[in-house]
Parts: C-alpha cells; structure tokens; sequence
C-alpha cells in the first residue's frame, strides 16, 4: 500500500535542522506544566512539606512536629487537618505521591479542569479526614479493634488525589469512566481490606466521596453511550475481582501480616505459622513437625513457593482479561482448592482462636469470611460468568504447554533427588530413598496443602539446603511463563484460507476502496458477516486483531460491519483495531465511542480531469520526454505474461535492493515479489533502448459492480543503473494510459506517517501526544525508510490528499497496538535488525538532503 522506500525513489530538499535534545525537553516539560498546573504545583507542595517535616530522611513526623494528627481526639493544632492531606509520612511514600501528582492526578485535572480540580480535592480530603476521625472515635472503645488503628495519625497526599480521581471520573468518557471506577475501587478496597492500615481506609472514604461528587459534576453532562460488547465489560470485572483476591494476601504480607478485616488469610500463604509454633512449644502434635521444619529452612525460596495459589490468581486474572478458557480453569481450580482447604481445617479443628474474651468470636468470623467465604464468592462468580470465558487455544499450543510443564518436573525432580543424594550429610538425619523421594515431590506443593501430614528429613546447609529451597519455585516460574505464552495462541477463524481468499475477492470485485486488495496477501484472514455480504481482511500480531483498508460493505452497514468485526475479534481475546480506513468511518467511529489517529496520507490522482500542462507539471514532464528521447518504454503487462529472463530481472532488482538495506524488506501493506504474481495484479515496467529492464511498479485493481475503476500503486523497484526521472516516467505513463481507458483514478498508495499540506488559510490541528509521538517517529525514521521523502516524490503530480486513519477503542491498548503494528511491518527481522532499527530511532532525526539521480 505505502509504496516504496526512499532508495525507490529519490531524496529531495533540504530538511532544517531539528532543535537541540535539550531545547525539545525543556519545551515539552514547560507545555507540561502549562496544561496541568494543579497537579504540578500540588506535587511542588508535597516535595517542599516532605522537605521541612523530615519525611524525606525518613523521620517520624508527627513525633518531630506533631503535624496530622488526625484522629482529633488529641489534634496537635489548628494545622494538623492540612498538614494531614499535604506531608508523606516516608520517603516512600513521598515519591510515590510525587508520581500520582504527576500521573493520576495530571489526568484528572485534564478531564475536571484545573478549578474543579481543586475542589474535589479539598471537599474529598476533608470530609475523608473527619468522616474518618469519626469513625475512629466511635471505634475506641471496641475490643475487637486494636488501640493502634483507633489511635494512629493520618499522613497521606494520596487521599486527595484518590478523591479527585473518582471526582473526575463522573465526567469521562463510558471507557475510562468504567476503568477508573473498576481499577481504582478494587486497588483502593484491597489495600483496605488486607493491608488494613488507616491511611487506606482514609483513602477509600475520599474515593467514595469523589464518586458523589463527580455524579455532582455531572449532572446535565450529555452521556455518550458505550457500544463496546458486554462481554468485554464481564471480564474486566471478573479477572478485577480475581486479582484482588490474589494481591490482596500479597499486599498484607509486605505490610507485615496486615490489620485489615481480611488479613488473616495472609498467614494462610506465610512460609509457616508462628501460633502452631508457638502452640508446639507446649504441646507436640504431628503438625509439629511440619512447621519447626519450614521454620528452620524458611528463606526466599520457601517465601515464593507459599505465595504460589497467590500468583496464579493474578496469572489467571490476566488471561480472563482476554476470555481465555485456561485462565478460568486456573482460577476455578485455586479458589476450589482453597475453600476446600478451609472448609476441611475448620472441620478437622485445625483452626483455633484463643482469648474468646478478647474477640475470638470475631476474629473467628472475619477468618470464615477471609479464608472460606472469598474464595467460594468467587467461584460462583467464575461459574455464573463461564460462558464469557470460551477463548480457547490451539491443540498445538496446549500440547506444548503439557510437555513445557511435564519436562520441568522431571528435570526438577531429577536435579532434586541427585543433589541430595550427593550430600547426606545436609540432613541432620539421615534421609532414605524413600524419604528422598518424598520430599521431591514435596517441593512443589505450597505449604498451605501440607499442613498436618508431617515431615520427612530435610537439609539444613550447603548445597542441599539451596536446592530444597528453589526446586519449587524453578519449576512453577517455568510453569508460569508457559502459561503466559498460552494464552497468546488462540484458534483462528474457520473455514479453509483458500474458500475464505476466494469468498472475499468476490465481495472486493463488488466493490471495495483503493486500497482493499491488501486483504488477498498472504497472512490476511477474513472475517465475513452472519449473511456473507460484509467482509474484513485482518492479521493478528501479539494479540491484537489489525484490520487493513476499508471493510467491504455497502454505505449504510458500514457502523453495523465495524461493530461486528470489533466483537468477533474481542469474543477471541484479541484487541480490535482498524489501520488505513478513510474518513468515510469517522461517524461510524465517533457513535461507537473510539479514538482515531492520523497514520498517513493517501494520494490520489482523478483521472478525467487529469492535464499535465502549465508551469507546475515540470516536473513530470521533463522526466518523461527524457526517457521517450533515450528510448525508454513502458510495457503494462502481468507476472504470468513475463518472459523468465524479465521475471528474474525483477527479482534481482528487488533482490539488490534487500541486500543493501540494513532492514528487512517490510510487509503489511507493503507488497513484495510474493504479491506482484497474483493474476489480478498488473506490472507496469521500464525497459530502455537494449532491452534491460530499468524499473517496475505493480499496481492493485479497484472494481465497481465488477467493472474496474482504477488502479493502486504498490511495488517500486529501480535498477542501480536507472536514470533520474524513471520512477516519474512509469507513473506519468500509468496516468496517461489508465486515462484512455477510461478509467476514474489512480492512486499512489498512503506514505505513512505524512500529513497533507494545509489549504490557505487552513489551522493546524492541535497537537496530541500520539500526533506528537507519530511526527517524532516519522521523522526518526527517514534516514532508515525515506517516508517524507516518498511523500514528497508523490506531491509532484498534485493529487488529491485522503488521509489515513487508525481506529481504536482503548488508548491503554496503544503500546500493544504499536508493538503489532511494528510486527507487521517487519515480520522476518531479526534480533540484530531491531537493534539497528533502534539505534536510528536513538539517534535521532537526521538531515537528508540529495537530488534526482
């Protein structure tokens, strides 16, 4: 589609120099401030108050200034309210802040503005804190609530901020007003529920009070509706709930145990319990040996292998982002194996609390809840949604996944069984064959599930020791990574490629844009409506579903073909994009609630009209009368009309080319030899005076109602020998010849990352960051692939300027889409040709200059 790299054609004009690198960032970060200077200067507070009150050298600040003293029932001051939303109380939790101000609170300001944006943050912030002391004033006196959380003081910008996010998500758009509610609430509640301290609880409160307000702010705010599947919806909530229930034990862990409500479950995944050691130092039990044997061998190892339940919950949570049937397997199987775990403890009397008078009653419950209640909860979740959740992989791809794991077991319990026959003397006594054994297999069970089965021998030092600790842990991290790499492999669509091929050329001689017959190459997968009168060519690269050119349809499908595409490819755990589609989809766009961005620029020449007279046509002109004078021809012919000289001239030609590029040649929509056989494509050559073959150009056909209308310029390829002019010769010829025809226009293919010159008159478009990013890339790469310059070779036969578009309905899917995008392009190279691509994009911009050659 894109036509050829710069070498196909030739460099022309001057570029100015770019601005200096530090020029560039000190523009971009004065920009920066100027949009979002609540957040800038909010973060500029909190750097000065963590400065004075010590919280950066990590003193203990309300002991050094009694500042946030926020339980008010001892307040230290007139001050504490303010000092309480403004000083971090570590300098950890200083830096952190100072990224939310510039990040979270950055984009709240941004959907709010800046004024609202100060008033969601004091109204939130306020009325969290004193909500909140409230609270710990009635708690006071409750048995079963430790003095610490009634007592603690309150130290934490991030309150405000969490108020004025959720503030702000009552004006965002459907996604992202979904998203920041989900994600927020969920992190916010775990940290709440398992973590526990009472700065989380002080941010919920602020968070829940954003979210009134910002129902506030919107009020007589115009809704637009969201079009997406529902089913996508379904499973970011699922897979949320999910993590939680998996990071949240993680995250009391770090916290030390945490106070939370549902931090009991947290000692559930500890390397061992320290109240059945406590217990056995009085009473032995065959428990006992269990845990003084994890007691004696805790380390990193052990610490990993007891999260592992954990781990595999967040594992399952991202594959149900994408619907994968495995990732519901795997979180039914954890939580089932959990609660089953629990429910038989609590029959067997494995659990006890002490101190019924201190509030065993309620811890008892809290645990019921926490270790029974959660994982049943979201079991009937998992079960109630299962059909939202039938993405399923290759056999292929799961028979590798079974040997993967398979493999790894063997060697681990292999390496295992070698090792500690070779030192015996790590135990402290001596193990059996038997015993040996045993413990292998021990190795890869978290501590959780063998509680109460005793203990065989284990090692206490050296070698012996290191092995016992990481065979479990090698072997699930193994067993992860083959999982991650699962869910990446999901069956296409059905029907055979060649019925698929053969059921789309024929919508496409029915009518379809110039440049649609990209959706014949090789790679392209069609969908096809429920009636098989709509069609979309797309390719899948890393989980992203990249529909090319224009969909196949009448006028008035076009929104109803977009939807159906975009929930055929989420059902499959893909994410939908459409590439190089024409404003004609814009509306289609807008009413579905998508971004689109600007990637190229398609030129066109209208046929009838065309007369390349006057001044301006020069250019054209005197390339083709140079060529007629030497005796150039043009010769418009097909691959399988070629003689076998001609074609392997071609090739060579095409062949010299690769060879002198420090990059592959690219695909996508950038056709190759493979394209120019197919039958319905046409070669336009260059042959001089003694019959070599100087240049070739291919070109697409474009039907209507089965009659063709024109043709799109695809490959260029130039001998090292041709004369300056030959490309404009060929295309000039093709103009003139396609006009006798009779034909309506002829098209030169998009030049990526172009953008059209303005009309007199015309303003620029404000800058976005991805525009900012695209013009930054397009220039990065124009000493590797001549884009600008392409454009410009192009310019010179004043064609009419389609701009090209990219489609999408999530911005965070950006970086994946990009990463896709780049796959496509160049989907034979190699490590080492990244590298080098990457050293251009690190080097910069660099000035081009040359002439015809």
């Amino acid at each position: 589609m894109d036509g050829p790299t710069v070498d196909a054609v030739e460099r022309v004009d001057d570029e100015m120099p770019a601005p200096s690198w530090v020029r560039r960032r000190l523009t971009g970060v004065g920009g920066y401030a100027r949009r979002n200077p609540v957040a800038v200067g909010f973060a500029a507070i909190v750097l000065v108050a963590s400065a004075l009150s010590g919280a950066l050298e990590g003193a203990h600040v309300p002991d050094a200034l009694g500042w946030g003293a926020m339980s008010l029932m001892t307040p230290a001051g007139w001050w504490a309210a303010g000092t309480s939303l403004i000083v971090p109380d570590s300098p950890v939790d200083a830096i952190v802040s100072l990224i939310l101000a510039l990040t979270v609170l950055a984009g709240a300001e941004r959907i709010l503005g800046s004024a609202r944006t100060v008033l969601a943050m004091v109204i939130t912030g306020l009325i969290a804190l004193f909500a909140g002391a409230t609270v710990q004033l009635l708690l006071s006196d409750t048995p079963e609530v430790s003095a610490a959380a009634t007592q603690a003081t309150v130290l934490d910008p991030a309150i405000m901020m969490a108020g004025a996010l959720l503030a702000a998500s009552g004006l965002a758009g459907a996604l992202w007003r979904r998203r920041i509610r989900v994600a927020a609430l969920a992190v916010l509640g775990m940290f709440a529920l398992y973590a526990g301290d009472v700065d989380s609880w002080y941010r919920l409160l602020a968070a829940l009070t954003g979210l009134g307000l910002g129902v506030l702010f919107a009020r007589g705010v115009p809704r637009r509706p969201w079009h997406s599947s529902s089913t996508r919806e379904t499973r970011s909530l699922v897979a949320t709930i999910v993590a939680v229930t998996g990071l949240g034990p993680i995250a009391a862990l770090v916290a030390g145990g945490g106070r939370g409500p549902l931090s009991l479950v947290a000692t559930s995944f500890a390397q061992f319990d320290q109240k059945i050691v406590n217990r056995c130092a009085a009473q032995y039990a065959r428990v006992c040996d269990h845990e003084f044997a994890l007691f004696v061998t805790r380390g990193v190892g052990p610490a990993l292998l007891a999260i592992v339940p954990l781990v595999l919950l967040v594992v399952a949570a991202w594959g149900l982002r994408s619907g994968r049937r495995a990732a519901w397997m795997i979180a039914v199987g954890v939580n089932a194996s959990l609660a089953a775990l629990a429910i038989g403890s609590l029959v067997l009397g494995d659990v006890t609390f002490t101190d019924p008078a201190g509030g065993a009653a309620f811890e008892w419950a809290l645990w019921v809840i926490s270790a029974m209640g959660v994982p049943i909860a979201v079991l009937v979740t998992l079960i109630v949604t299962r059909r939202r959740f039938l993405v399923r992989a290759p056999r292929a791809a799961v028979r590798t996944l079974w040997s993967t794991i398979g493999t790894a077991f063997v060697m681990c319990v292999v390496v295992f069984l070698l090792v500690e026959s070779l030192f015996p003397r790590a135990f402290g006594v001596q193990p059996s064959p038997a015993d040996l054994f045993v413990e292998a297999v021990r190795r890869f069970i978290p501590p959780i599930f063998l509680e109460g089965f005793g203990q065989t021998p284990y090692p206490r030092q050296g070698a012996g020791l290191v092995v016992y600790q990481w065979t479990g842990v090698v072997f699930w991290l193994v067993a992860v990574i083959a999982i991650l790499r699962l869910y990446r492999a999901t069956t296409r669509s059905g029907g055979a490629a060649a019925e698929s091929s053969t059921r789309y050329r024929e919508l496409l001689r029915r009518g379809g844009g110039t440049l649609s017959f990209i959706g014949t190459w090789r790679g392209t997968e069609h969908w096809f409506s429920d009636d098989g009168q709509a069609a979309v060519a797309y390719r899948v690269e890393g989980g992203v579903a990249l529909a090319v050119a224009d969909p196949l349809c009448t006028a008035e499908r076009a929104a109803d073909t977009l939807r159906g595409f975009a929930e055929f490819a989420i059902s499959r755990g893909w994410t939908p994009v459409f590439y190089s589609i024409h404003d004609d989809y814009l509306p289609a766009f807008a009413e579905m609630g998508w971004h689109v961005a600007s990637v190229g620029e398609e030129t066109v020449m209208h046929l009838p009209e065309l007369e390349m007279v006057g001044k301006s046509w020069q250019k054209v002109r005197h390339p083709l009368n140079r060529a007629e004078r030497e005796g150039m021809t043009a010769q418009w012919t097909s691959w399988r009309a070629l003689t076998p000289a001609m074609a392997s001239q071609i090739v060579a030609i095409s062949e010299q080319w690769v060879t002198e590029r420090a990059l592959p040649e690219m695909g996508f929509t950038l056709g190759g030899i493979e394209e120019l056989t197919d039958p319905d494509v046409a070669l336009l050559l260059a042959v001089d005076a003694h019959g070599h073959l100087r240049a070739v150009t291919s070109w697409m056909p474009s039907w209507r109602d089965g009659v063709l209308v024109g043709w799109t310029l695809d490959f260029m390829r130039r001998d090292a020998a041709a004369p300056n002019g030959v490309m404009e010769f060929l295309v000039a010829k093709a103009a003139l010849l396609m006009k006798q025809q009779g034909l309506e226009l002829l098209s030169l293919s998009g030049a990526p990352l172009a953008e059209k010159p303005l009309a007199d008159g015309e303003a620029a478009p404000e800058p976005t960051t991805l525009s900012s990013f695209l013009g930054w890339l397009g220039t990065a790469l124009e000493p590797v692939y001549g884009f600008a310059s392409l454009f410009r070779f192009k310019s010179k036969f004043h064609p009419a300027y389609r701009t090209l578009y990219m489609a999408y309905a999530d911005p965070v899917s950006l970086p994946a889409i990009g990463s896709a995008v780049g796959r496509a392009y160049l989907p034979d190279a190699s490590p080492r040709e990244y590298v080098t691509l990457i050293r251009n994009l690190l080097a910069g911009p660099a000035t081009t200059t040359g002439g015809p050659r």
